[in-house]
């Protein structure tokens, strides 16, 4: 397989030799191979094995979304319906999320969404559960690869896998929820995961879906004030 570094030099020299300006030449070619990397990782992801979760896996599911987008979602990982249709948070919870979004101002199809474990977490019983840290671990070089690519301004970590990826020493999400973080130049704002909210019921529903709504709000306002610097 040609590699895709030197592919984008000798594009460059190639376009340049017949009179392209470089100026324009560069971003393009940028354009060109971050979405190269894009496809190459899904289908590393795809047909990974690096790790015992594929064992019982019936399939992967890779990121998916907008790929100049300023910002990511970042869940805990894909359950039942994820792992049939083959993308992320499309289940109930991420119809709910979807719909908060959506009252945010925020397009579903203008942001790119992944999570931290590519493959479905279950029980022996074959309910989902929450993967362990060593879990992540092992599946986490994926979501850095995203995050080097996208290069988002602001990620959205819903739940605490995902709060754990960038912060592993926050504990508990209910201190650091709403808060905005740095990580490596990125603002990451964590948050309940939706199913947690879906989970909830009476007195707890209604404060689950204030504090979510409050979050994504900072979250918005944080993206907000970046692009205008």
């Amino acid at each position: 397989m040609k590699n895709v570094q030197q592919a984008m030099g000798d594009f460059f020299q190639r376009l340049k030799k017949d009179g392209y300006n470089p100026d324009n030449i560069s971003p393009a070619l940028h354009t060109v191979e971050k979405i190269v990397r894009l496809e190459q990782l899904r289908r590393h992801i795809l047909t990974c094995t690096d790790c015992a979760l594929c064992e019982r896996a019936e399939g992967r599911v890779p990121g998916t979304g907008h790929t100049r987008t300023p910002l990511m979602v970042v869940g805990e990982g894909p359950g039942e319906d994820e792992e049939d249709w083959g993308l992320p948070l499309v289940g109930i919870s991420g119809s709910l999320l979807t719909l908060i979004l959506s009252k945010a101002g925020i397009h579903r199809e203008d942001i790119y969404l992944t999570n931290v474990v590519k493959c479905r977490v279950s029980d022996e019983k074959g309910k989902n559960r929450t993967p362990v840290r060593e879990e992540t671990i092992a599946c986490s070089k994926y979501l850095k690869m995203e995050l080097e690519l996208i290069r988002p301004r602001v990620v959205i970590a819903l739940g605490k896998v995902a709060q754990q990826f960038f912060f592993p020493e926050q504990k508990t999400m209910g201190p650091h929820r709403g808060n905005v973080y740095d990580f490596e130049g990125i603002k990451v704002v964590p948050t309940w995961h939706p199913a947690y909210v879906i989970r909830q019921r009476g007195d707890d529903l209604l404060k689950a879906k204030k504090e979510v709504w409050h979050d994504i709000k900072v979250a918005v306002h944080t993206l907000q004030e970046l692009l205008k610097a």
